[in-house]
């Protein structure tokens, strides 16, 4: 009886352990990663908009690939490790959650600056394809 009772708790401990494996990236590296990707996109499509010559499609290719280089992934590391959180709602909901509550934040903080007349953070996005601010 006791080595079924050890058993139990030891498969149980083991079962909530929320580690992601070795070839995923962490949580907090995911985070970050997406967070560039996804001001990739918006840079991407920003220009696109104002440029009928800009090439959309081979820019966020571009894009991604200097967010990856950054990053020191490459494009299946993200791709795997992006599978793996699809897979895995519970991991990637948290990972989701903070983003927009980062980038809600970043709004009320830009939104205040302007109603104060402080003048804006420089958004060095545009130019190094790499943001300061990381959400925590």
């Amino acid at each position: 009886m006791r080595k079924r009772m050890f058993s139990f708790v030891f498969i149980l401990f083991l079962s909530c352990k929320s580690s992601v494996p070795k070839d995923v990236l962490p949580p907090k590296k995911m985070q970050a990663v997406l967070w560039d990707v996804m001001q990739a996109d918006e840079m991407a499509e920003y220009y696109s908009q104002k440029d009928s010559s800009f090439k959309g499609l081979s820019k966020h290719a571009d894009y991604y690939q200097k967010v990856f280089s950054i990053h020191k992934i490459s494009k299946d590391d993200f791709a795997r490790s992006m599978k793996y959180y699809q897979d895995h709602p519970a991991i990637l909901k948290p990972i989701l959650d903070s983003l927009q509550s980062f980038g809600q934040r970043s709004q009320q903080n830009d939104s205040l600056q302007k109603k104060q007349g402080v003048p804006l953070h420089k958004d060095t996005t545009k130019r190094k394809l790499h943001i300061n601010a990381r959400p925590s």
